[in-house]
C-alpha cells in the first residue's frame, strides 16, 4: 500500500512539472510574441469608430444567425459582406486589435493545410489562434473571421490576445496585404489554375512583387525555394526572408522515364536572361534543385529542410527535418509529398516567431485532414477519401499519390466548370490519367464535363466499357422521353420473337459502348459510386472546387459529415 501510493505521489510531482515546464515555455513564446510585435499606429484611429464597427459587428452575426435559421447556408461569408458594407474598415478596425497580429498563407495549393498546420503549432505553443476557416479566402472571409470574434461593442473577445492565421486567395493578396500588414507572409507555389480568373503565372507573380514591395521590414517572408516563381519573391525583399525546401535527392523523378511523362512545368525560364532552367534534381512539375544556365538566378540554399522523406502508407509520411543544425523526424498523418512541402511552410512560419521543436512536431503529427483535403469519411460500412483536384499539377499528384503502389482503387470523379472552378478545363488534358489504366475497379464520372472527361480518359486507354456517366443534368434525348424507351423495348420485344435468340445482340451494349446513366446529378452519382464499392473499401472521390462542395453538402444532408463552417470560433 506505501509502495502504490508513493507511485502515486511520484507520478503526480513528475505531472505538476510537466505542466509547469509546458506553462513556462508557452509563457516564454507568449513573451517572444509580444516582444516582437509592435502596436499597429492605426489602433487608437479605430477606436474612435467602435461605434460603428459595434453596428457593422452586430449587423453581420444577425445576417449570418439569419442565413443559419433559413438553410441558405452556413452564414459565415455574409457576415463579413453585410459588416463591411456598414462600416468598410471594419477590418482594419478589428485586424489592429490583435495583440499577436496576422500569419498570411497564399499560393495555388496546400494553402488550406499549411494554415491548419500552423494555426495546430501556434495553437500547441500556447497562443490562442483565429483562422478564416468557416468563410471563404477572399476579402469577405477574411472580414468573417474577425467579425464572429467581436462583441457589440466592435472590440474583439479576449481583448484581441490572439494570433489569426489567414488563409487568402492568390488574386486577393495584394488587397488583404494593403489592409492588414502581415507579421508573417507565407507563400506556398504557385502553378496554372483558373486562366480565367488569374491568368498565367507570371501575371501572379507580377502583381505579387508590387503587393511584397509596401510590405513593411518587420513582415518575415516564407517562400519555397524550389519553386522558382516564389523563390524569386525574396530577391528584392529588404526585410527577413526564410527559404524552405526539399533535400532528398532519392525523390528525384528523373530517373523514371514514366513519372516524366506528364509533368507539367508552369515556370520555365529565368526572369532576367529568358534562359531555360536546368535541373538538377526535380520532384514534380516545376519544383525540385534549379539553375539558370547563364549563372543569373538559382535555387536559394533553404534555412528549412526536408533531409529524409519516407512513405510509410498512403495516409503516412516520415520526414526528418533540418532547421539550422538542429533535426528531428516528423510524422506528416496526410498523403502525398505536396504535404510535405505545407509541412515544411508551416515549420518555417513557426520558426520565424521563435517555437521551438515540441509544438512544429506535435502541431503536425496531430492534424487532421482538411475540408476535402484527404478527409475520411465513413458510409454504411465503406470509407469515403475525398481528394481536391482543381488543376493539372493537383490533380498529378493526386493520382500519383493513388496509384504509385500499383493498387487498383473505386473512382468517383467529378468534373465542373462552373466560376470558382475555371470555365476552361482544356487543362485535363494535361493531366496523367494514363497512370490510372489497368488500376480502376470500378470509375464513376460526374459533373458539368463529365462527357469530356469521359473522352479524356478513352484517349488514356481506360476502356469505354469501364465507365459510367452520371450527367449532371438530363440528356437533351432522354429528358422526358419514357414513350421513345418503351416503344424501343417493343421493338426489341418483336425483334426477339420474329428471329428468336439471334437478336441478343441489339439488346446488350456493344464493347466500345460508354455506359450513360438513366438517372442524373451528384446525388445519383454518389449512391451509383457507393453501389460499386463493396462493403469494408475505400472510394476515392476526386473532385473539382465545387463538385467537393456539392459532394460534402450531400454528406451532410444525409449525417455523415459536420457542416464544413463548423468549429471552435471562441
Amino acid at each position: 500500500m506505501q509502495k502504490q501510493k508513493s507511485s502515486r505521489l511520484s507520478f503526480s510531482k513528475a505531472r505538476s512539472q510537466r505542466r509547469e515546464r509546458s506553462n513556462k515555455q508557452a509563457n516564454s513564446i507568449t513573451n517572444t510574441l509580444k516582444g516582437g510585435r509592435k502596436r499597429p499606429p492605426q489602433k487608437r484611429q479605430y477606436k474612435r469608430g467602435s461605434l460603428r464597427a459595434g453596428l457593422a459587428v452586430l449587423s453581420g452575426r444577425a445576417a449570418g444567425a439569419i442565413s443559419r435559421r433559413l438553410h441558405l447556408g452556413g452564414g459565415t461569408s455574409i457576415v463579413g459582406v453585410v459588416a463591411q458594407r456598414l462600416y468598410p474598415d471594419i477590418v482594419q478596425h478589428l485586424a489592429a486589435q490583435l495583440e499577436y497580429g496576422s500569419i498570411m498563407v497564399s499560393g495555388t495549393n496546400g494553402k488550406t493545410t499549411t494554415s491548419g498546420f500552423i494555426s495546430a503549432i501556434v495553437s500547441d505553443a500556447g497562443i490562442h489562434v483565429w483562422r478564416n476557416r468557416e468563410g471563404s479566402n477572399l476579402m469577405r472571409g477574411v472580414a468573417s473571421s474577425l467579425v464572429i470574434r467581436a462583441l457589440p461593442n466592435g472590440q474583439l473577445r479576449r481583448s484581441g490576445k490572439a494570433l489569426s492565421v489567414l488563409e487568402i486567395d492568390e488574386a486577393v493578396l495584394p488587397q488583404v496585404t494593403q489592409i492588414v500588414s502581415p507579421r508573417v507572409l507565407v507563400l506556398t507555389n504557385l502553378f496554372r489554375d483558373q486562366l480565367d480568373r488569374y491568368g498565367e503565372v507570371d501575371s501572379v507573380v507580377t502583381y505579387w512583387k508590387q503587393a511584397i514591395s509596401t510590405l513593411p521590414a518587420e513582415t518575415t517572408l516564407v517562400l519555397n525555394a524550389d519553386d522558382p516563381a516564389i523563390a524569386v519573391l525574396g530577391e528584392s525583399y529588404t526585410g527577413k526572408v526564410l527559404y524552405y525546401g526539399i533535400e532528398d535527392l532519392s525523390l528525384d523523378i528523373s530517373s523514371t522515364q514514366h513519372n516524366k511523362r506528364h509533368q507539367v512545368i508552369d515556370t520555365r525560364t529565368c526572369p532576367r536572361c529568358g534562359s531555360e532552367y536546368q535541373y538538377d534534381v526535380r520532384f514534380y512539375s516545376h519544383m525540385g534543385h534549379y539553375h539558370c544556365p547563364q549563372g543569373d538566378t538559382q535555387r536559394p540554399q533553404p534555412e528549412i529542410r526536408a533531409l529524409q522523406v519516407q512513405v510509410d502508407d498512403f495516409d503516412r509520411l516520415r520526414t526528418v527535418i533540418g532547421i539550422g543544425d538542429t533535426q528531428q523526424e516528423v510524422t506528416v498523418p496526410l498523403p502525398g509529398l505536396y504535404n510535405v512541402y505545407n509541412a515544411l511552410a508551416a515549420a518555417a512560419a513557426a520558426h520565424a516567431l521563435d517555437i521551438g521543436w515540441g509544438p512544429i512536431v506535435s502541431g503536425i503529427e496531430q492534424s487532421k485532414p482538411a475540408f476535402g483535403r484527404g478527409e475520411r469519411i465513413q458510409a454504411d460500412g465503406r470509407t469515403l477519401r475525398l481528394l481536391l483536384a482543381k488543376n493539372p499539377t493537383g490533380f498529378n499528384e493526386v493520382l500519383r499519390t493513388l496509384f504509385s503502389d500499383g493498387s487498383s482503387r473505386h473512382v468517383l470523379f467529378v468534373l465542373n466548370d462552373n466560376i470558382a472552378d475555371g470555365r476552361d478545363i482544356s487543362w485535363i488534358w494535361d493531366v496523367d490519367f494514363e497512370r490510372a489504366r489497368g488500376l480502376l475497379s470500378t470509375l464513376v464520372l460526374a459533373g458539368t464535363r463529365a462527357f469530356d472527361l469521359a473522352l479524356r480518359l478513352k484517349l488514356a486507354g481506360i476502356p469505354q466499357d469501364e465507365m459510367l456517366i452520371v450527367p449532371a443534368t438530363p440528356l437533351r434525348t432522354t429528358r422526358n422521353d419514357e414513350t421513345a424507351r418503351n416503344r424501343s423495348r417493343r421493338a426489341a420485344t418483336a425483334l426477339k420473337a420474329e428471329q428468336g435468340e439471334t437478336a441478343t445482340a441489339f439488346t446488350t451494349p456493344p464493347k466500345n459502348y460508354v455506359s450513360v446513366a438513366h438517372t442524373y446529378g451528384l446525388k445519383k452519382a454518389l449512391d451509383t459510386a457507393l453501389d460499386k464499392t463493396p462493403r469494408g473499401e475505400t472510394l476515392f472521390i476526386i473532385p473539382t472546387y465545387t463538385g467537393l462542395l456539392e459532394v460534402h453538402h450531400e454528406l451532410e444532408l444525409r449525417g455523415l459529415a459536420p457542416h464544413y463552417w463548423e468549429g471552435d470560433t471562441v
